[in-house]
């Protein structure tokens, strides 16, 4: 269905759906002369698309026609699609192959306006888990004054990998997707971890490798964008009047939902247990990331990420769940300790971490994007603050 001013062309692609269309022959047998419906492979049939929003081409059929077609039109309820199709290859009634001239209504399985799955939707889908290893930087390590761009190469996890995780097998598995920071110089070295900034998730090169490139990758567009404002988040006796939060959209710059943090009115007297919240592009909350540092969650985290307590472990539930939180966690995002080398060494002055996130149980894809985002903020909250740093 076209445009009056508009001809159909022979051949229409729709997702997941491929029609061949031919014009009105002899043998619709006076059933009506609309498009014939074949699959290339020798069925065929006549279907007509019943919706107050489509037009349809009169130029294609006949006037007799015309009256019988706007009564199925109207017939039809509003912004409600259905095809007719009867199967002229079977002449015995059955569910599958009506009769010759009978036509049988179904529904279409997709909408034909759908738009194609998001390519992160499509990479996180079959996921457990991500492991993530951020860029190693010498200069940052030498000079508390150089503060460069972050960068991340991107791997999946899966549950039979070991708990604990060494450098070695961050190194060791397929790159996945990289993720590149874009932010201002200014900002980098007057707010440090604190700064404005966006993180582009890209697909890996012809040739992935686990190795870095600098810069923004040209020529390549983003398939989702971590957006984070500058927000001065200095507490003022109970209250938290401008809250760390963090902003996701994909590739096309469609908002897909926002983190947050949840300031607790004890944060001030116990700062030891840390809160995000989650929420898509509604505001519906999906999920609540708790972040216990210090003497937080009874000591879970104590000394972590060292050689002590090689991993320090965010717990990840959805809102309302009983019982209590660590104990209810669907899902984790973790920081692990590389070992013994110059990352594992130099760690708390280069800042740079390898993480390991692993989704909550039966994650939507929203819920997955959204855990991502989480780590983000998480990271650039309290991991990206180095020792030979003040502020």
């Amino acid at each position: 269905f076209f445009p009056v001013d508009q001809r159909p062309p022979p051949v229409v692609s729709l997702p997941l759906l491929r029609l061949f269309l031919r014009p009105p022959s002899s043998r619709s047998n006076g059933k009506g002369g609309n498009w014939r419906l074949t699959d290339g492979r020798g069925w065929e049939g006549a279907f007509l698309l019943l919706s107050e929003r489509e037009t349809m081409d009169y130029s294609r059929v006949s006037q007799s026609e015309q009256p019988l077609i706007e009564r199925e039109i109207k017939a039809s309820p509003a912004k409600e699609k259905k095809l007719r199709h009867y199967d002229e290859r079977s002449r015995s009634p059955s569910p599958s192959a009506p009769m010759e001239g009978e036509m049988q209504e179904i529904s279409t399985p997709y909408p034909i306006s759908a738009e194609p799955e998001p390519v992160i939707d499509r990479e996180l889908r079959t996921t457990e888990g991500l492991m993530i290893r951020e860029r190693f930087y010498w200069s940052q390590v030498l000079c508390a004054l150089c503060e460069r761009k972050t960068q991340f190469k991107i791997a999946r996890w899966s549950s039979d990998m070991p708990r604990r995780l060494l450098d070695e097998h961050f190194t060791s598995q397929p790159l996945t997707m990289e993720v590149y920071e874009e932010s201002d110089c200014c900002c980098r070295y007057c707010l440090h971890q604190w700064r404005e900034l966006e993180l582009g998730f890209f697909a890996p090169p012809e040739n992935p490798t686990m190795a870095f490139s600098e810069g923004w990758p040209e020529n390549r567009e983003p398939s989702l964008v971590l957006g984070r404002p500058f927000r001065c988040s200095i507490p003022c006796c109970c209250i938290m009047p401008c809250p760390q939060e963090l902003e996701v959209f994909d590739g096309n710059g469609n908002l897909r939902g926002r983190i947050e943090q949840d300031w607790k009115w004890y944060n001030c007297c116990w700062p030891c247990d840390q809160y995000l919240d989650a929420f898509d592009s509604a505001g519906t909350h999906l999920l609540t990331v708790h972040s216990p540092i210090c003497c937080g969650g009874g000591f879970t985290n104590c000394c972590a990420p060292t050689c002590f307590n090689p991993v320090h472990r965010a717990f990840i539930h959805r809102p309302g769940t009983p019982g209590s939180q660590m104990n209810s966690a669907e899902g984790s995002i973790e920081v692990h300790w590389p070992g013994w080398n110059c990352r594992g060494i130099c760690m708390f002055n280069s800042a740079a971490e390898n993480f390991v996130i692993k989704f909550p149980t039966a994650a939507t894809a929203d819920e997955k994007v959204l855990t991502v985002g989480s780590w983000a903020l998480l990271n650039f909250m309290f991991w990206e603050r180095r020792a030979n740093q003040k502020s």
